[in-house]
């Protein structure tokens, strides 16, 4: 990962993640947690023994996945933000998750060791700058084993016109009265505003992880298309 992006990534973190998932579940209206939730039934559906949840923050998806597991699966959460995984460490979400510190651009796991690997409201941040996503998903498809799944949950560009300019207006609003009322992180939300703004479309994104080299690539449009769950397997 480029060091701009890599710095880029820690500041936005390091400035909001004492009220991170209190903020998300306000400026999302607590849609967030209904999405993780269908997420983690995504990553379940492949029935896993291993699952790496990339880029995990708090911990909030790689929790969500262990505790609906119907029998013992191994979890991982990986992030590059100490300050985020000590959120998720100091939690009590599920027993048995083990957190690492680690870049999303060089996964330290050996070639095919996960059943399933997962990443939630991460992507967007990963191409800030323009950076090219195509080397990321490269390597989670290093890691997961042939048959293999990746699940994919982040913000999207809705279809309908009306319904992307509402939704980037009330982005820019909801971002801006966080900025202005989260103690040091005015420039971290900003930054999260122009993500979101900035981010693929459903159609563009599968076409990146097909290239990336997964087939049978899915989505589904979730919230007006405000946000889109992508699948696909190695």
């Amino acid at each position: 990962m480029p060091e701009k992006t890599r710095c880029s990534i820690l500041g936005f973190y390091s400035g909001i993640f004492r009220f991170y998932d209190a903020a998300n579940s306000a400026l999302t209206l607590g849609l967030d947690c209904l999405w993780r939730r269908a997420a983690a039934r995504a990553v379940l559906a492949a029935d896993p023994d291993s699952v790496l949840d990339v880029c995990c923050g708090t911990g909030a998806l790689t929790f969500e996945i262990a505790r609906l597991a119907r029998r013992p699966v191994r979890v991982r959460g990986l992030d590059l933000s100490e300050p985020m995984l000590s959120v998720a460490r100091a939690g009590k979400g599920a027993p048995g998750v083990e957190f690492i510190v680690g870049d999303a651009a060089r996964l330290p796991f050996p070639d095919s060791c996960f059943d399933a690997l997962s990443i939630s409201f991460a992507t967007r941040n990963l191409a800030a700058g323009g950076e090219d996503l195509l080397p990321f998903f490269s390597e989670f498809r290093r890691t997961l084993r042939t048959g293999g799944v990746l699940v994919h949950l982040e913000t999207s560009q809705p279809a309908s016109g009306l319904v992307r300019r509402l939704f980037r207006a009330y982005t820019g609003a909801a971002t801006a009265m966080a900025a202005a009322l989260a103690p040091g992180g005015g420039a971290a939300y900003r930054f999260l505003g122009g993500t979101i703004a900035s981010f693929h479309g459903p159609e563009e994104l599968s076409r990146l992880i097909l290239k990336a080299g997964f087939s049978r690539v899915s989505y589904r449009p979730m919230t007006m298309g405000a946000v889109a769950l992508h699948t696909a397997v190695k």
